[in-house]
C-alpha cells in the first residue's frame, strides 16, 4: 500500500478522523498508546512512516519517514516523497537543496550509542509554519526525516 506523503504533511493539526475519511491511511489499525501517555501512535512498518497523535482530540502531532534501515541493507522507502526530496540523500545533496539548516546538532555519543548529524529546516508551501527534522546517520546519509509544526519544535 502506498502512502501520499505531501498529502500527510499538509493534514498536520487535522484528526485522525479527518485524515482516515480522506483515505490517507491505508490501515484499519487505530492509534495506540500506554495509559497515561499524552500521545498515541500509528507505525506503518511496511510504508515507513510513523504518524503521532495528540491522544486529547486524536489531532496528527507529527510524521516520522524512516529513508534507511541499518538493520536492512536493502531496505528502500516504499512511497514518493513531495519534491526535491528523493529515496536516497546525504547531507551534501539536503545543504545545495536547502541550503544552511536553521538549527543543527553536530554527532554526539548518548549512552554509548552514537548518532549522526541532526539538522532542521522549514518546509515550504506548507499551510501552516511546519518543519522538517533530519536525522543522518554516521556516514551522513539521511536516515529519517520527520515533520511537524514549527510550533512544536523543542531543540
Amino acid at each position: 500500500m502506498t502512502v501520499n506523503v505531501a498529502a500527510l504533511i499538509q493534514s498536520l493539526g487535522k484528526t485522525y478522523r479527518e485524515i482516515i475519511d480522506a483515505g490517507l491511511i491505508p490501515y484499519i489499525t487505530k492509534p495506540t498508546g500506554f495509559s497515561g501517555d499524552d500521545v498515541i501512535c500509528l507505525d506503518m512498518i511496511k510504508e515507513g512512516v510513523f504518524l503521532s497523535f495528540y491522544r486529547e482530540g486524536r489531532i496528527f502531532k507529527e510524521m516520522t519517514l524512516t529513508l534507511l534501515n541499518e538493520k536492512k541493507e536493502k531496505y528502500r522507502f516504499p512511497n514518493e516523497l513531495p519534491s526535491p526530496l528523493v529515496p536516497e540523500m546525504n547531507r551534501a545533496w539536503i545543504h545545495n537543496k536547502f541550503g544552511n539548516p536553521d538549527k543543527s546538532q553536530p554527532p554526539q555519543m548518548i549512552m554509548k550509542r552514537q548518532f549522526g548529524w541532526t539538522e532542521l529546516y522549514p518546509v515550504v508551501n506548507a499551510q501552516f509554519p511546519t518543519s522538517m527534522q533530519i536525522s543522518y546517520d554516521l556516514l551522513e546519509r539521511v536516515k529519517s526525516i520527520t515533520f511537524l509544526p514549527t510550533a512544536k519544535v523543542r531543540w
